[in-house]
Formats: C-alpha cells, structure tokens, sequence
C-alpha cells in the first residue's frame, strides 16, 4: 500500500519569492515540475515569522535566533499543522514524489532522510499532519532552548518512520552558482537530465 501524506510541498527562504535569485528560482521550479499534483508552497521571512508567532512560548526562542535555526523551528510547526513535504533551498528534486512514495512499505507518519554515519537531518521529509512524532518534536521546543539535536533524537529511531526519502540531491553546489539545469532526473524508472524533461513537457527552467 502507498502511503498517503498530505501533497503539499514547503520550501522557505529569507527573500520574498518574487526576489529570489535565479539559482534558487530554478531549485524551487524542480519541485513544481517534477510534482504536478502537490501544492507548492513558499514561505518567506516575513511569512515565517507570522506562524511562529502563534506558539508565544516558541517565539520567545526563536526571535533571537539567525535565519537558519528559525527556519528550522518554523519547518517543524508547520509541517506538524499542516503535513507534507519540506525540502530546504539546496536540495533539486530528482524523482516525483509520487513516484518515491510507490518504494515505500507499509504506511508510516513519517519519511526521514536516511542517516549519513551517526546523524540523522532534517534537510529534507514528509510527515501526515499532527502526526504524534512531530507534536512531540514541538512540544519539546517549548521546553528546550537547545532544540537543534531534537529532530533528530526523537524521529530517527522511531518505529513509524521510514528512512527511504530520495526524491532530492541535498547540498551547498547552489552557494556556488550551480544551476538545476545540470542535474539528471529518475521520472517514473526512467533516468533523463533534466533540461531534456523540461523540453518534452514543455516547461521552463525557472518559475
């Protein structure tokens, strides 16, 4: 059986989205094009603050962070709310979710990023919302300021979470101006680069 999550992907940044850069356009647009049938959602700064903003004693933590740990606080509220897929502004998709999620066995809460050696990230998952594991992860950001170890001790081991998630290529090439259009893609079993895809379905590099 196919799992069922929520087809809604979230990806965050601190720019507004029609002021982001043309790399990260072209990140953003690998998600839309690989995905036709999941809502694509951006969240800006701004944006971010707003839902944080609604959990008082998070907020009071979170205000004095940098960007990146809000993201990461922000990411775990809103996935718990709302379920779906969060991917961060490295990570290319590379295989539709669709098609990821006909690999995966049974039916967890959660798909997590297998472990690189002893750690797990949070770069890139998809969760059911209210899921029991990420209500969890939230209620202990209310209680621990030192929240950045918390994704990972309390998902990784747990017994409702597959560790398949290969839907994306996660890492820092798009600080270095590398653009998606050098990337190959998995489209249903068949592996292709992905500005020959784009060309077949007639869509663009950037949205």
């Amino acid at each position: 059986m196919t799992p069922s999550f929520p087809k809604i992907i979230w990806q965050t940044h601190n720019h507004k989205e029609e002021w982001l850069p043309e790399n990260l356009k072209q990140v953003k647009a690998t998600w839309i094009n690989l995905n036709p049938g999941w809502d694509y959602r951006y969240v800006d700064q701004v944006q971010r603050d707003q839902r944080v903003s609604h959990y008082p004693e998070i907020y009071e933590v979170y205000k004095y962070q940098l960007p990146i740990p809000q993201a990461d606080i922000w990411r775990y509220i809103v996935t718990y709310e709302e379920g779906g897929c969060y991917a961060d502004m490295d990570s290319v998709c590379i295989k539709p979710l669709d098609f990821m999620l006909q690999g995966i066995y049974g039916d967890p809460e959660m798909i997590v990023v297998p472990k690189n050696k002893d750690y797990g990230n949070n770069c890139n998952f998809i969760t059911k919302a209210k899921s029991p594991i990420m209500e969890s992860v939230v209620n202990q950001i209310k209680q621990d300021t030192s929240y950045l170890s918390i994704f990972v001790d309390t998902v990784y081991d747990h017994e409702n979470v597959s560790k398949l998630f290969d839907a994306a290529s996660h890492s820092l090439e798009y600080k270095k101006r590398v653009l998606a259009k050098g990337f190959t893609i998995n489209y249903y079993g068949e592996n292709i680069k992905y500005t020959d895809f784009l060309e077949q379905k007639g869509l663009s590099l950037t949205i």
